[in-house]
């Protein structure tokens, strides 16, 4: 950017529903970005979106982005993600790739290094970071105030309401994963983010050779702690964290961008409930977190920062989410056809 009074020119490149429903909106308010370009295959869903969002122009080809826009939040199909970021980051344009970063690590090592070449911001689309209950979560873990953690258990779990623009998350050559690799890629990462780098894995899900909507994890990590995680697509489940510790349990809430907290002091009687607040601030939405994420990846464009979210944390779970599909075991659901013998063996 030539000035930093200048507004980050950016090109939303996809114009699917998450487009429509969380950047465009964000893009609106944001006070560090604004988009200049809708990208799409289908032309007339990229000039119907920028006559309801006020952008100027729209195109079908990312070639004629470079020199017209200083970065690109990049929301095709998973498949997607790693062609088009790396042609963009090679040619100096800032990219903010929506999750999962890339359908492999393989991928995601491309696009770091194109980021590299091309002396360009690289940003993972992880807003879960950017809710007030996912960073107090994190302080008071790393500030011991649980004490030592003997176990967690995560649950995620919600019946697909999304008015998909296309149907790519169906296909495993488009989407790169079921569950896991959809929803899966929020809950991972915030555990990452609170807890440190995983050791070991086991994990279930009912694939059955196609594309998984429940799965479980046994996760351990370096510090020792471990824990089990649950994602559905088939049912709607708790949607809660739970950290019990030698001094304290704690339970928040983590589809809810502004969830309940609940802090249970070892033997107390009486639970401490509340909600995560910024000073003067009120209740986070997921609006709110997609405008964070703009304005802190345009931030870090600006001041020649590392974003909140960089290119490494993408690929970090992606190196879990590989981890769990090699080590794939079978999850017997009460409706499943359960394999042969000799499948169980394999």
């Amino acid at each position: 950017m030539e000035a930093n009074d200048r507004k980050l020119r950016l090109a939303v490149v996809g114009c699917g529903a998450v487009a429509a429903i969380h950047h465009l909106p964000a893009l609106s308010l944001s006070r560090g970005a604004e988009a200049v370009v809708l990208v799409d295959a289908d032309l007339g869903r990229a000039r119907d979106l920028a006559a309801r969002f006020g952008v100027p122009e729209t195109a079908t080809d990312i070639r004629s982005l470079p020199g017209r826009v200083d970065a690109a939040i990049v929301a095709v199909p998973n498949s997607l993600h790693a062609p088009v970021s790396i042609e963009l980051l090679r040619q100096g344009v800032h990219v903010l790739v929506e999750k999962p970063m890339a359908v492999n690590v393989k991928e995601c090592d491309e696009i770091i290094a194109a980021a590299e070449a091309g002396g360009a911001v690289l940003a993972v689309g992880l807003e879960f970071r950017f809710f007030d209950f996912s960073l107090l979560v994190r302080n008071l873990l790393h500030d011991g105030l649980l004490g030592k953690i003997r176990r967690f258990e995560m649950h995620m779990g919600v019946i697909p309401r999304w008015p998909f623009a296309t149907d790519f998350l169906l296909k495993k050559e488009t989407a790169g994963g079921g569950v896991l690799a959809d929803l899966g890629v929020h809950v991972l990462d915030i555990l990452l983010w609170w807890l440190g780098d995983w050791a070991d894995v086991e994990y279930r899900d009912d694939a059955q050779g196609g594309l998984e909507s429940d799965c479980e994890l046994l996760l351990a990590f370096r510090s020792g702690v471990m824990g089990t995680v649950e994602i559905s697509r088939t049912h709607n489940l708790s949607n809660t964290c739970l950290f019990e510790g030698e001094r304290a349990s704690l339970e928040v809430g983590i589809w809810d961008p502004d969830p309940q907290v609940r802090l249970l002091i070892e033997d107390r009687e009486v639970v401490l409930a509340g909600r995560a607040r910024r000073q003067e601030g009120s209740g986070t939405t997921f609006l709110d977190a997609f405008v964070r994420q703009i304005d802190d990846f345009a931030a870090a464009v600006r001041d020649r920062r590392e974003p909140h979210v960089p290119g490494r944390e993408g690929r970090r779970i992606q190196t879990l989410v590989e981890a769990c599909y090699a080590r794939r075991k079978f999850l017997e659901m009460p409706w499943s056809v359960l394999p042969s013998p000799r499948e169980r063996v394999s």
